[in-house]
């Protein structure tokens, strides 16, 4: 007969892994008890505590969100290229943990996303090192796709292209207070008044 063997502190399992049997551990988080055998209920690591002869899996990771459709993003402008902008996620709006993204992290603006009308070009939107507020249009396929459409959507933080000093905003351009340089961007109504 073909002895089963239980899993052992640390092991990772399946849901639906078999354990051991009920007169070794009582079942634990994530363990269900049938006819007497012990078995996982969700993916994760077997904790095994001696001292109450209990037998639990454990989440293995807290995974990371991933960005879906609609979410409110921030993101970090790492590349701007003539049809598009490349960003760098930094968070999902709205969560409270506001734990890091899952996924390669990168996402695009295309130009058609920028904002509702025509565009001239990238460079008058976006700057690297910019921080922009967008939302989720597509996540199936790497890059995620964002749209800056919409008023509180766009940049809202951006420094100086020539002297990396943050600008503030007039109207709908920016100033530096510095150098007295005018940038424009595609601004979000939420320029410099959120904690980015």
């Amino acid at each position: 007969m073909d002895e089963k063997n239980g899993a052992k502190n640390g092991d990772i399992v399946l849901p639906g892994d078999y354990l051991g049997v009920i007169e070794e551990y009582f079942p634990g988080e994530g363990v269900k008890e049938e006819n007497g055998e012990l078995y996982a209920v969700r993916a994760g690591k077997v904790v095994i505590d001696q001292d109450r002869m209990e037998i639990s899996v454990e989440p293995v990771t807290d995974t990371p969100p991933l960005p879906q459709v609609g979410d409110v993003v921030i993101a970090n402008v790492i590349e701007v290229k003539p049809q598009a902008a490349i960003v760098q996620l930094v968070k999902i709006e709205g969560r409270e943990d506001d734990r890091e993204i899952a996924t390669s992290k990168l996402a695009g603006i295309h130009i058609s996303q920028v904002r509702d009308g025509y565009v001239e070009g990238m460079s008058t939107e976006f700057k690297v090192g910019d921080i922009v507020r967008a939302r989720v249009i597509a996540n199936e396929k790497s890059p995620i796709q964002l749209s800056t459409k919409g008023p509180d959507l766009g940049v809202v933080y951006a420094l100086c292209s020539r002297c990396r000093t943050p600008l503030v905003r007039r109207g709908d351009r920016l100033i530096c207070p510095r150098c007295g340089s005018v940038e424009t961007r595609k601004l979000s109504t939420l320029y410099r008044k959120m904690r980015v």
